[in-house]
């Protein structure tokens, strides 16, 4: 026979009260109220929470407590059968909320604005637009292929990279949707075989050449007209060349990381390209004129950042490319790849730097390599070694700046105080 009333209910004091045939109200230390239906599977005791009182009344109590007693007399575990059908009933994710998961995920993993950007610009509107409020369970390998099936032709280059972002949505939203909604997925609709059955070829890999570079005997030439602009982006791009640095690494260059009387900078693990590689940050060497150049900036410092914008963050990537732009408008057009004829890019001066000491520094190969910031040796040789031959590359690097010096031939034009400007 039932124990408890709807006063009882109200009334009692802490403890676990008993209703009958295992339903009992808990009342806890602070006079909260909750159900609980105590049942037996296959010999093995559970406990079923059944809702707060008085949100759950005595009578649905017991009309609930009566619907599981009859769900594990047929074998069936109330607690698995309550979440199986809260799983059906909550919501499918659409492509959106599964890409967001991806692109985040991707985004963690590398420390490169531009690939970061390629991820969500690529599972977003501009090439998915059509997929994302679909429910992703529902999206098939037919109606991929038709979307897809424009990028392929007109931009190869996307559909590279596209291609496998798609499939791992699905991979991911396979996951998903069999553990939060009990769903199963029988297979990736992005399935390459399914794709190839309807007359999809490999897109072809892009071949874009090498970066524009300058050849390096006019190197001195190019600094004596960079040097005759006071832009942040005119002394960043110097400081690149210099350095031999990756663009992502000097942009986000902060005061703290260097030791100008050591002239020394030491750039975080986490701005290297080859970081999986490192277990130590990378430290480069300065040369006189690159701690010249720093020295006269700190006067005017405005943020933790040595080359901020005009929000004190760090420089957008285009400011060097926008100023390398003003400098041909302005030179004639003169700052091209001798090879290709192709404008430089910023990249390029890394090219320039490995030509010049391959052809005339005469070092050897492995400080080049280590001053590249590249890995150096096989992975055994790299466990047994312990130095980062920091006076050798220093050498390298203040030969590099000596030879980047305008000749007195040219129009030199001292280094001006920095008055905070990002343009050219």
């Amino acid at each position: 026979m039932p124990k408890l009333t709807d006063r009882s209910a109200k009334t009692l004091g802490e403890g676990r009260h008993d209703d009958g045939d295992g339903l009992r109200l808990i009342v806890s230390k602070s006079g909260a109220r909750s159900w609980m239906l105590r049942y037996q599977m296959q010999g093995r005791r559970r406990d079923m929470g059944l809702g707060a009182y008085p949100e759950i009344s005595l009578r649905e109590a017991r009309e609930i407590a009566a619907d599981a007693r009859k769900l594990a007399r047929q074998g069936i575990d109330p607690i698995e059968a309550r979440k199986a059908s809260r799983k059906a009933n909550r919501p499918v994710p659409t492509f959106k909320d599964i890409a967001a998961l991806v692109v985040a995920d991707a985004q963690a993993r590398t420390a490169n604005e531009k690939v970061s950007y390629q991820w969500e610009r690529h599972l977003g509107p501009a090439y998915c637009g059509p997929l994302l409020e679909r429910p992703v369970n529902e999206i098939t390998t037919t109606e991929l292929a038709a979307h897809l099936r424009p990028i392929w032709k007109a931009k190869p280059e996307v559909a590279r990279k596209l291609y496998p972002a798609i499939r791992r949505v699905f991979d991911r939203a396979r996951v998903i949707l069999k553990a939060d909604h009990g769903i199963a997925m029988s297979e990736n609709p992005a399935n390459w075989a399914d794709f190839k059955a309807q007359g999809f070829e490999a897109p072809k890999q892009l071949s874009r050449g090498h970066h524009p570079s300058l050849a390096y005997p006019r190197l001195p030439a190019f600094m004596s007209a960079l040097r005759e602009r006071e832009a942040t982006a005119a002394r960043l791009l110097e400081f690149v060349i210099l350095t031999n640095v990756r663009t992502d690494a000097a942009l986000k260059a902060k005061w703290s990381e260097f030791d100008l009387d050591a002239r020394l900078w030491t750039v975080p693990l986490d701005r290297m390209k080859d970081r999986k590689h490192r277990s130590e940050p990378f430290r480069a060497p300065l040369s006189p004129r690159t701690v010249e150049m720093l020295r006269e900036m700190a006067k005017g410092r405005v943020s933790e950042f040595v080359f901020p914008g005009k929000r004190l963050k760090p420089l957008s990537n285009m400011a060097m490319l926008t100023l390398l732009k003003r400098m041909n408008n302005v030179d004639g057009g003169k700052w091209v790849d001798d090879a290709t004829r192709r404008p430089i890019v910023v990249h390029g001066f890394r090219a320039t730097f490995r030509t010049w000491a391959e052809e005339t520094a005469q070092f050897p190969h492995a400080i080049v390599e280590e001053a590249m910031g590249h890995v150096v040796g096989t992975s055994v040789e790299r466990a047994y070694r312990r130095t980062d031959v920091l006076e050798r590359r220093r050498a390298l690097m203040d030969a590099w700046a000596n030879y980047c010096e305008p000749s007195a031939a040219t129009n030199v034009v001292p280094l001006k105080k920095s008055g905070g400007s990002t343009g050219s």
